[in-house]
């Protein structure tokens, strides 16, 4: 009579050490989700910091690619009027007086390398693939600004003040502006690729860093204070921004073509 009583109860004792067992393990598991869930919100939260000091540390790569668009059709216009003193052509005085080696612009380290990793798992491949971008033409910029300066160095050697050019310096110094037309070129084009990721970022530029430039007496750093619409007009218009106008071999080069033309 007492043993269907006795499994009874033996099946209700199991019943309740496996209901106890459940309870036991969904707080266990409830309480590792939760715990994920703070340390994941916490990582988040630095790498929420970490991306914005690296985009604010950005900021003088971003006013560098600034800079550089704008002083682009000046710096042409420069080479082209060194390129006619180099071949012997006259009517460049005013060129040679004003030739200065042009302004350079330190780029700090964003230290995105550190935080690759943790930007990657919390902000996707998008972002890591625009900082790295960045890096990597930051680190051009870099090299064509260290080449830039030794070539305008040289070149200032054009001065009338310096003498006559003898041949052995005439085809050193034309090597110089090949290195010099090849770091402008680099300049503004990676500058154009920076400045787009900078503004996708949101990257602050600083106004006073231009206006600098722009008081700067250095060459070309006069053409900084210019809206980049502007230089666009005077290209077209074959004129600098300040009303001067483009040598007439760079006007050939940026002039429209013709309708139907390929």
């Amino acid at each position: 009579m007492l043993a269907p009583f006795k499994r009874l109860r033996r099946m209700r004792a199991a019943r309740l050490l496996l209901l106890e067992f459940v309870v036991v393990l969904a707080g266990v598991l409830a309480a590792q989700l939760l715990q994920d869930w703070f340390a994941n919100r916490a990582e988040r939260a630095r790498a929420g910091e970490a991306r914005t000091g690296i985009v604010n540390a950005l900021h003088n790569t971003a006013e560098l690619a600034d800079i550089r668009m704008r002083m682009n059709l000046c710096m042409l216009d420069r080479i082209e009027r060194a390129r006619d003193v180099l071949a012997g052509r006259g009517g460049q005085d005013a060129f040679l007086l004003e030739l200065r080696v042009p302004e350079q612009q330190i780029l700090d380290d964003p230290g995105f390398e550190a935080a690759r990793p943790l930007l990657a798992k919390h902000f996707g491949p998008r972002d890591a693939m625009i900082f790295s971008s960045i890096q990597y033409l930051q680190d051009q910029m870099n090299a064509a600004q260290d080449t830039e300066l030794a070539a305008w160095q040289r070149l200032a050697l054009l001065r009338p003040d310096n003498g006559p050019l003898d041949p052995a310096l005439r085809a050193e110094l034309q090597l110089a502006l090949a290195d010099a037309a090849r770091a402008n070129r680099l300049l503004a084009e990676a500058g154009s690729v920076v400045f787009g990721h900078a503004e996708e970022l949101k990257v602050p530029r600083h106004a006073r860093t231009l206006e600098l430039f722009a008081q700067s007496p250095k060459l070309c750093a006069a053409m900084v204070g210019y809206p980049r619409d502007r230089h666009g007009e005077a290209a077209k218009a074959g004129r600098l921004p300040d009303g001067n106008p483009l040598h007439p071999r760079l006007q050939t080069l940026l002039a429209p073509a013709p309708d139907g033309a390929s």
